[in-house]
This record gives structure tokens, C-alpha cells and sequence, in this order.
């Protein structure tokens, strides 16, 4: 049975490249949801008086902001896109990293409770996909000292190439890795991290592209689309040419 992992923006809870997910559970595919909120997360902070930052892409996470991350994550934004794929008819359910716990981290040096996933444990998903359900996983994971706060890219990508699934889907809020206007087709995973260093991908699509090599390197194709457009997820499981594909050498035709 075909599994697909889709990674969507934590503001992504229904339309656009989401509207093709009935038709991809229906005909047949082990679809699990993993989703961002870093959008949501700095508001709430910033409404607490919570200061916020940032080092190298990654969010610096105290023992104040995990808490406020784990009711972010796993609460307003894990259950508002378990209720917007319902309303299009998916049967979702949303859990967090650390239930099961499907994702194990460890601490990511000088980040505080920031994990890097080494370890995925899929009963939990499993289960839920027997049950008919669409896994929704919020990006946290457990480790020594409890819940850590994960990036939801190289989550959705662990969990992508522990489950074997056949294709990682990151949706963005543009058509891919863009160069001159037009996104690039397709790449290696040495070829994403000469975009990334040379600073040509920055912002949020650096860590798309790390994450989607990764994924690559553990052998699931990876492809980064634009979750803004009806029919882009659907395409691209159909084989078209959307986004920017991320494979191994040699994986090309």
C-alpha cells in the first residue's frame, strides 16, 4: 500500500493543495499529516510577554516556551487542521511526537528544549490508519528531560523514511526552489545544500530543502510544492512535474 507523508504550514487548515486529500485517502494511500505553527507559536508568545529567538533557522526553546509550544502545537493548531481535513472529509486525528511516542529527539546543543529525532516508532500511526484515521502529528518529540520542540520539516522527514513511504510532500507558499522565477525541477541532495550554502535558498526554504535531502538519503523521493494551488499534491502523486523534486543521484530517468 502506498504511504505519503504531506507536511503543511501550521495557517494551512484547509483548502488549496489540501482539497486533493480526499481523493488520495480514498484511492487507497496511507496519508500521515505532520504540521508547522511557528506563525502561531511567536503570536502567542508575544501576547504572553514571552521574548523570542532564533539561532541558525532554529527557535531557542526554554522551559517557558516549550509550554507555550506544546499548547500551540498539540492543542490550538493540531486540533483546528484535524477539524479542517474533517470538514473536507477526511477522518483525521491529531496527535503530538511525543504520544506512543512516535518521535524520540535528543537535545540539540545550545537550544534548550530543541530535539534532533533519532529514533521513530510507528504503532501509533499504525493503529490510527487500521482504524480507518489519518495520522495529524504536531512537531514535538520526547526526550531525556520530556517534550522537545522539533522543526517540522526534518520531523515530517524522519517519519517519511522510517514509515518507507513512497513520496514526502512539503508544502510551501511557493512553486518550489524558485531560480529566476521559475522553480527548479529537480535536485540531488548535494545539490540542495549548495543552494542552501550559497544563500540562494534562505529563509523557510533552506530547511525545506535540508529536510527534503535527508528524506532523499533515506531513499523517499521528496517534492516541494506550492499548498496555495488546488491540484498540486494530486499532481505531483500522479507523476506530473510540480514543484522541485529532491532524489538521488542516479534516481532520475
Amino acid at each position: 500500500m502506498r504511504t505519503v507523508v504531506v507536511k503543511v504550514g501550521g495557517a494551512s487548515v484547509a483548502g488549496g493543495a489540501l482539497e486533493d486529500l480526499p481523493g488520495v485517502v480514498s484511492g487507497g494511500a496511507r496519508v500521515a499529516v505532520v504540521h508547522g505553527g511557528g506563525r502561531q507559536l511567536t503570536r502567542m508568545l508575544d501576547s504572553l510577554g514571552v521574548p523570542t529567538s532564533f539561532r541558525e533557522g532554529l527557535r531557542v526553546t526554554d522551559e517557558r516556551t516549550l509550554e507555550v509550544a506544546e499548547m500551540v502545537f498539540a492543542g490550538s493548531v493540531n486540533k483546528q487542521l484535524a477539524r479542517g481535513l474533517l470538514a473536507l472529509g477526511v477522518p483525521a486525528a491529531g496527535v503530538s511526537g511525543t504520544d506512543g511516542p512516535v518521535l524520540r529527539v535528543e537535545p540539540v546543543p545550545g537550544l534548550g528544549r530543541v530535539g534532533r529525532v533519532v529514533a521513530v516508532e510507528t504503532r501509533l500511526l499504525e493503529t490510527l490508519w487500521g482504524g480507518g484515521f489519518v495520522p495529524v502529528v504536531a512537531p514535538l518529540g520526547l526526550g531525556p528531560r520530556g517534550a522537545y520542540n522539533v522543526n517540522a520539516d526534518d520531523a515530517a522527514a524522519a517519519l517519511a523514511v522510517a514509515l518507507g513511504a513512497g513520496e514526502l510532500l512539503l508544502l510551501t507558499d511557493v512553486d518550489g526552489l524558485l531560480r529566476d522565477g521559475e522553480p527548479v525541477p529537480a535536485l540531488t541532495p548535494a545539490e540542495c545544500e549548495r543552494y542552501v550554502s550559497s544563500g540562494v535558498a534562505s529563509g523557510g526554504m533552506a530547511p525545506k530543502l535540508r529536510a527534503a535531502a535527508e528524506a532523499a538519503r533515506g531513499g523517499v523521493p521528496a517534492r516541494i510544492i506550492n499548498g496555495g494551488r488546488r491540484g498540486a499534491l494530486a499532481g505531483a502523486l500522479a507523476g506530473g512535474q510540480v514543484g522541485t523534486l529532491v532524489r538521488q543521484e542516479g534516481a532520475f530517468a
